[in-house]
């Protein structure tokens, strides 16, 4: 159910038609799943050591045949924790998701909300909340959204068509490295994504004080170490 909201459909696609072709995960891209699922285990002790109803941790949901597993649901109302970086926690803080949402996010809440329909636990059936961590400051965060679902049906059997098709759907153009530069660069989507060696096979990696970026046209060399 997470992969509904996916920006990329294209990534949707391959992970349910060649999930051999993902690349294995290093050892930082699994610690930093075990922070997030660390983060979220607290910040659910936390609400409940603060007096708040938790339950329906990690249930599973189904929607029109789609499986997933919702984080919990506080006081009635669906729940999904995040962790996230300054910038990203600033997103939610300043109610700018809606235009800034490249992991799907709000889809994926809102899926979960739908699914929980019938659901005696939840007594919300129309809206859902992100609880955020910002884990450099710690600060704490709760973004409610109300949501229309008439769509929703309609968005999961696209969704299912599209898996289906013998071909994937085409991939995320990649962005200008820089605003005056020639290079271009794989977005933040694909720059996370396991199967972007398969989608772009000549993509190189250079390492920036900043980060790691994902070249896949280079013109100007940069004077900076490359991984592989």
């Amino acid at each position: 159910m997470s992969g509904l909201g996916a920006s990329c459909k294209r990534k949707v696609w391959l992970r349910i038609n060649e999930p051999s072709n993902a690349l294995s995960p290093k050892g930082s891209d699994l610690l930093k799943f075990f922070v997030g699922d660390f983060f979220e285990s607290l910040l659910l002790h936390i609400a409940k050591a603060a007096g708040h109803s938790v339950t329906g941790e990690q249930d599973e949901l189904i929607l029109e045949g789609v499986r997933g597993h919702r984080d919990a649901v506080i006081n009635g109302v669906t729940v999904d924790v995040k962790t996230a970086s300054p910038y990203s926690f600033r997103k939610f803080k300043e109610k700018k998701l809606a235009e800034d949402d490249p992991f799907g996010y709000l889809s994926q809440l809102s899926s979960y909300v739908a699914a929980a329909k019938d659901d005696p636990l939840v007594t919300d059936k129309e809206g859902g909340a992100f609880l955020v961590v910002n884990k450099v400051t710690g600060q704490l965060l709760y973004d409610y959204h109300k949501f229309d679902l008439s769509t929703k049906k309609e968005e999961v059997h696209k969704a299912k068509l599209m898996v289906a098709q013998d071909e994937p759907p085409p991939r995320l153009e990649p962005i200008p490295q820089y605003k005056t530069g020639k290079n271009l660069k794989l977005g933040i989507d694909c720059s996370n994504c396991s199967f972007r060696k398969k989608c772009w096979p000549e993509v190189r990696s250079f390492v920036y004080s900043k980060g790691v970026e994902h070249l896949v046209h280079v013109e100007v060399e940069p004077n900076v170490a490359e991984t592989y």
